[in-house]
């Protein structure tokens, strides 16, 4: 019972390896520019991003293919389909190949994007919730630290090298396969007391204000996948190498932040996106003055730790502000709007360059370091009246 148990933790948190691997190459993105010179440089950064778009559609539709094949065989279906698309790169110098190719890597993930998720806070709860949202983003940290390490290895024999990571795919898929049950629902425990009435796919507003802030999350925190390299390497202090083993660390530090999530008391749980956005805020600044590798590791470790507890705060979050039966379909709405704010990340950055007529990549950072201090005020706001926020049954 507990070896079958530990089975199926085990490969749901595997499963969150996937949802910020697409970021794992990013270093690729100078080499590539260079490679593919008769291209926009914009166009090739969105690579980094593009695989939102097939995520911001498929996360919706997964809930509707799991209702017909079932939970299991959707999220195979999603982690063949990393896989072979996450090749694709390495196989071909077709840019317009590639680029389909990243967009294959989106829809993979969006199949299994929102199980990584609700699957925890619907089979789960209480503290057992608490310690594998947090262990999920400890395995989502130390996944992408080893994918992005490998990839800065492989690196040097050319950037086409960089994409075999995602060959990592396999055998998870391999994994998923053995110790998840045929028959896996996602209301077997937290939903079984609730009323049918609220049994529903409407979405409360609390709902869509964390959608917006996360919305806005990632639209800035994407600028350090798709310009902390050129930033490295347009301020002198280093190469796309040195870029590729910082945002390694950045990776690891994702871990640490599952860790100190999980050491939170409960009273300080309530203001763990204050700290979360409050590193961020830190860590923006410190790359906006940077002019050395090590005080741009102290950075990548902040904006590190800074994403795993936003992810994992928001959608604890998203478990505490609405019933049990809205779970499965506010996290897949709530996921979905974090991608489209990924996906036009590119798009952002190119906008406060054209506004303010400052294309660097330090400007960037600069725009980013406002745009935090201002979520940070709002999540302020949020732990001040968490307990108002929470959800309560009617009953």
């Amino acid at each position: 019972m507990n070896k079958k148990n530990f089975g199926l933790k085990l490969a749901i948190l595997l499963l969150n390896i996937f949802v910020v691997s697409s970021g794992a190459t990013a270093a690729t993105i100078p080499l590539m520019i260079k490679s593919f010179s008769n291209v926009n440089p914009t166009l090739i950064e969105l690579t980094m991003t593009v695989s939102s778009l097939g995520i911001i559609v498929f996360t919706p539709i997964s809930n509707i293919l799991a209702d017909k094949i079932g939970i299991k065989s959707t999220i195979i279906l999603g982690l063949f389909i990393i896989f072979l698309s996450g090749i694709v790169p390495a196989l071909s110098n077709n840019f317009g190949l590639i680029f389909t190719s990243r967009i294959g890597i989106g829809i993979g993930t969006g199949l299994l994007a929102s199980y990584s998720q609700s699957l925890i806070i619907s089979l789960f709860s209480g503290k057992e919730q608490q310690q594998l949202l947090g262990w999920s983003s400890v395995v989502q940290g130390l996944g992408m630290f080893l994918m992005t390490f490998l990839a800065g290895v492989l690196l040097n024999y050319g950037w086409h090298m960089a994409y075999w990571v995602n060959a990592v795919a396999l055998p998870v898929l391999l994994m998923f396969f053995a110790y998840i049950p045929k028959n896996l629902r996602i209301d077997q425990e937290n939903n079984k007391s609730e009323k049918p009435e609220n049994n529903s796919r409407k979405i409360n507003g609390k709902i869509w204000l964390l959608a917006l802030f996360i919305f806005l999350f990632n639209s800035i925190f994407a600028f350090v996948s798709i310009k902390f390299a050129t930033l490295v390497i347009e301020k002198g202090y280093g190469t796309a190498q040195d870029a590729s083993t910082l945002l390694g660390i950045m990776s690891f530090a994702m871990a640490a932040g599952g860790f100190i999530y999980m050491a939170l008391p409960q009273t300080i749980k309530n203001f763990s996106l204050s700290i979360s956005i409050g590193c961020g805020l830190l860590a923006f600044f410190i790359f906006s003055v940077s002019n050395s590798l090590l005080v741009s590791s102290i950075g990548v470790i902040l904006v590190g730790i800074s994403v795993s507890m936003t992810m994992v705060s928001t959608m604890s979050s998203v478990g505490a502000f609405t019933s049990p039966a809205q779970v499965p379909f506010s996290t897949s709405v709530v996921m979905t709007i974090a991608n489209i704010g990924t996906l036009v990340a590119p798009y952002t950055a190119q906008g406060f360059g054209a506004l303010f007529k400052n294309n660097s990549a330090e400007f960037t950072f600069i725009c980013g370091t406002v745009i935090f201090g201002i979520l940070l005020i709002f999540v302020l706001w949020i732990g001040f009246n968490y307990k108002k926020l929470v959800y309560h049954s009617n009953k």
